[in-house]
């Protein structure tokens, strides 16, 4: 940005209104069976689940009393979904909820289509919804009976709280037993449990598994439930590692340890053939693989004048959950408060400090080649990672802790304490996380640890910032991509965006409430020569092909923004023989040499002064957190100027950086590029597009201020349900009449309640209506409008070149709503949100911009307070 910098602007006060109640779109309808068809299909259903019943009977102890009734999970498999459905399981003695998933949606058939108004029967997939309940037999007969008055007359009234059966018995497609398929489908279990025998053969003698319970609302069932799944462990010779329950995220689950004998029993005879896989209570079995990170090189490190460190004063605000740090190492001595509950450090060689020192590095002084200001503020530090238990200098999570748990003690520790004493760090409001599972990415459910970080954002007010992960594996493509670097560049990207379902999101970058950060392909290196045997392969500023990609969950934008990662060269292969159809790309190893960031690493000998570069979404993720604490350190600095409105309160503040962040963000020639390269045309393009590339890469030219000819307007507020706050942009009259280039830019960020057992998830959800692009003389560009209101971060950009018309004192509104989603927002709740909004041209154009808005802010204040006088 050239032109001259300005600070952010408040909105004055919203007008408060009910939400506009809009007519309900005419959608295709679901058309269902009749209830005999009904009766025909679904009574032999019923007596399958009758006789697991009693064959479950027959199996318990002799001893066992006779009123203790057996239970199962039953699933109902909906075509379509219904409302408050859990709602009605309350009414049955005998059944309780247990969760809702997104079933496979089904081709159409005679039973079950959808019907169009206008064309009629329509040849879509029948989207699924899978109802899940714990019942006992007494509720399966209560059930079947409801069926059976149902069928003889769907007409029927049904006691108080039950008539959602009548609807659920209409489109009930299935209802059946939860089985071992079930517990492994969406988890990767078999896949891994077979490539780690393909790769490891006999080497180990055991593997370790997630198994997430179903969380009971009753704890003695839980405790019940818990002690028959680790007897079952045990009784096949495995044991259990760890255990966690987490009620306020419905999380109950078990680190079990197996011996390698389940593997072959899975593979060779299926997922019936292991017990624990046929135990009622468990919901899922998830491989577990700590995650664990290489050192960046074995090579010496390179040394670098660096100022010893100050002790830096004050609280920390950031805090960092990661490795342990070099805590002697210039760039870091005095800066970090370090603290290790779990005594990690009496075990952590020098030369293993790799990743928390150079995430601790990024965040307090950037890259260490840009020369940057250290952040003044010292840096929290909690390791929950450790040495390899078997390879030297690697570094792992604790891999006897389950990632959730470990996480959610860590945090209440830092915000709340935890057995009884005061917490350690509460002054802290980011918490920085370049670590994940390597696990599967999850698109149909929230990751537990997902869910974890959605609910610690929400309740303790924290802005998370997660990496979105990496995929380090050889990228395929076709041999005769070789013959040039520019076949080979647009070949690679081509490559990745077919992998798109393997290398997707990790969590905890799923979740809604964080700010999940991708990687470009940048860093301030600058100019190399690239050698014969290497190839630069990514376009210069473009997302880095390391990174993970999107979407997120239900197809919400993730991840959220890219930011600096480091440039990646990869390996230049060798020319294949003749025949061979393609050639594996590979990263080439850069960290003695660069390019890349540069970061603070432990030395040879205790050498406090040794850096080396790495690259990786780690590294934006960390220089994205030190740009969020700059934003928080202009927001409680607030306005200089009394005339002004005083910014929001910093009860708003986590947001309102999660916020500006984005809104510094855009996909700028990405989109043209991509388009391009991947011969997109179609009308999905843009969804395409949003699920690889986000909300864009981050200006930080942009962050945080405004200039000349760019007003920023910021905001925070409490909204309840079907309420409507309209904020009023004032329009500057330079742009009056222009067919000039300008930009509206809206960015909106809540925090989500969630409901960990529905499929919607979100509790509510909080959404600016579409901007008025007439108005704005422009139209929307980037992020599909779909895509941008399914998590908790809606970010839309409308530029144009046509002529606004309006008269004077005129303004752009921006309506902010709240409904329901997953449940009804109870009376007298509401939910956090920041606004943050601009209005720019080009700087030929106008130089006033921002002073045009601000007297109009100082004029709406004047109204406002004769307003109040007269009243």
């Amino acid at each position: 940005m050239t032109a001259e910098p300005r600070p952010l602007l408040a909105f004055g006060s919203p007008t408060v209104v009910d939400r506009p109640k809009k007519p309900s779109p005419n959608l295709p309808r679901l058309s269902k069976p009749s209830a005999r068809r009904q009766g025909e299909r679904l009574t032999p259903q019923f007596g399958e689940l009758r006789a697991a019943f009693d064959a479950k009977r027959a199996r318990l102890s002799p001893d066992a009393p006779d009123e203790v009734d057996p239970a199962l999970v039953v699933v109902f498999d909906l075509a379509g979904s219904v409302k408050d459905f859990r709602n009605a399981t309350d009414g049955i003695e005998g059944l309780e909820f247990l969760s809702e998933l997104i079933g496979d949606p089904c081709d159409p058939d005679d039973d079950f289509h959808m019907i169009d108004s206008e064309s009629g029967r329509t040849d879509k997939p029948v989207q699924h919804s899978l109802y899940l309940t714990m019942s006992n037999a007494k509720a399966l007969d209560e059930l079947l009976r409801l069926f059976k008055d149902w069928q003889a007359d769907p007409s029927a009234s049904f006691a108080y709280g039950l008539g959602k059966f009548k609807t659920a018995f209409e489109q009930l497609s299935a209802i059946r037993r939860w089985g071992p398929e079930d517990r492994i489908r969406e988890t990767g279990l078999r896949d891994l449990w077979q490539e780690r025998l393909d790769i490891i053969g006999q080497s180990v003698s055991t593997v370790m598994v997630e198994v997430e319970l179903w969380f009971r609302r009753d704890s003695k069932q839980r405790t019940t439930a818990q002690a028959h799944v680790e007897q079952v462990i045990s009784s096949s010779g495995g044991r259990v590692l760890d255990r966690s329950q987490i009620s306020d995220i419905s999380y109950h689950a078990l680190l079990a340890e197996l011996p390698i004998q389940q593997v072959h029993s899975l593979l060779a005879d299926g997922a019936e053939s292991i017990r624990l896989l046929t135990t009622d209570e468990v919901m899922f079995v998830s491989p577990f693989t700590p995650m664990s990170v290489a050192p960046p090189t074995s090579e010496p490190v390179s040394e670098a004048c660096l100022p010893p460190g100050e002790r830096t004063a004050g609280l920390p605000r950031v805090a960092l959950l990661d490795g342990l740090p070099f805590s002697n190492h210039d760039a870091l001595a005095g800066r970090l408060v370090v603290d290790d509950p779990d005594e990690l450090g009496d075990n952590y060689p020098l030369a293993a400090r790799h990743h928390g020192t150079a995430m601790a590095s990024l965040i307090i002084h950037g890259d260490l080649s840009a020369d940057s200001e250290p952040l003044e503020r010292p840096l929290y530090v909690r390791p929950i990672m450790r040495p390899h238990e078997f390879v030297a200098g690697h570094e792992q999570m604790i891999p006897d802790r389950l990632l959730t748990d470990l996480l959610h003690r860590a945090v209440k520790r830092i915000i709340e304490g935890e057995a009884g004493r005061d917490p350690v760090a509460p002054s802290v409001r980011i918490i920085n996380l370049s670590i994940g599972a390597q696990a599967r990415a999850l698109v149909r459910r929230m990751s537990p640890v997902g869910r974890l970080l959605d609910w610690l954002a929400h309740s303790y007010n924290l802005l998370f910032i997660v990496s979105a992960g990496n995929h380090l594996g050889p990228v395929t493509i076709p041999a005769e991509a070789m013959s040039s670097d520019e076949s080979a560049r647009s070949a690679v990207i081509r490559s990745v965006y077919d992998a798109v379902l393997v290398r997707g999101i990790l969590p905890p970058g799923d979740a809604l409430n964080a700010l999940t950060i991708g990687a470009t392909h940048s860093d301030n290196f600058g100019d190399i020569d690239v050698p014969d045997t290497a190839w630069d392969i990514t376009h210069q500023d473009g997302p880095a092909h390391y990174g993970a990609t999107g979407p997120g969950v239900d197809r919400s934008v993730k991840p959220d923004l890219h930011h600096i990662g480091g440039r990646a060269l990869y390996a230049r292969p060798v020319t294949p023989p003749h025949g061979q159809e393609a050639v594996e790309v590979e990263l080439a190893q850069t960290a003695t040499s660069g390019p890349g960031l540069r970061v603070a690493a432990p030395g040879r000998a205790g050498a406090t002064n040794s850096t080396l570069f790495t690259v990786g979404t780690s590294n934006a993720t960390a220089l994205v957190t030190r740009e969020a604490s700059r934003l928080l350190d202009i927001l409680e600095a607030g306005s200089d100027d009394a005339d002004d409105a005083q910014l929001p309160d910093p009860l708003y503040h986590p947001l309102l950086a999660r916020a500006l962040l984005v809104h510094a963000s855009s996909w700028g020639e990405w989109e043209a590029r991509l388009r391009r390269e991947l011969g997109l045309t179609n009308q999905l393009a843009r969804r395409h597009l949003t699920a690889l590339l986000g909300y864009g890469r981050l200006d930080t030219g942009r962050l945080g201020i405004a200039a000349t000819n760019r007003a920023v307007l910021v905001s925070g507020g409490l909204i309840a349900r079907d309420q409507r706050h309209t904020y009023e942009l004032p329009l500057p009259p330079s742009l009056r009449a222009r067919a000039e280039w300008h930009r509206f830019t809206i960015t909106l960020a809540y925090m989500a309640p969630t409901v960990g057992q529905l499929n919607r998830y979100r509790g509510a959800k909080v959404y600016f209506a579409t901007p008025d692009t007439q108005l704005a003389g422009g139209a929307r560009i980037d992020a599909e409008h779909n895509s941008v209101r399914r998590g908790s971060l809606q970010h839309e950009i409308v530029q144009g070149t046509r002529a606004m018309v309006f008269g004077a004192d005129s303004t752009f509104p921006i309506h902010i709503e709240c409904m329901d989603d997953a449940q009804r927002l109870r009376a007298g709740d509401t939910v956090r949100y920041a606004l943050v909004a601009s209005v720019e041209t080009a700087e030929q154009t106008s130089t006033t911009v921002h002073d045009e808005v601000r007297t109009g802010l100082r004029q709406q204040a004047r109204d406002r307070a004769r307003g109040r006088v007269r009243s």
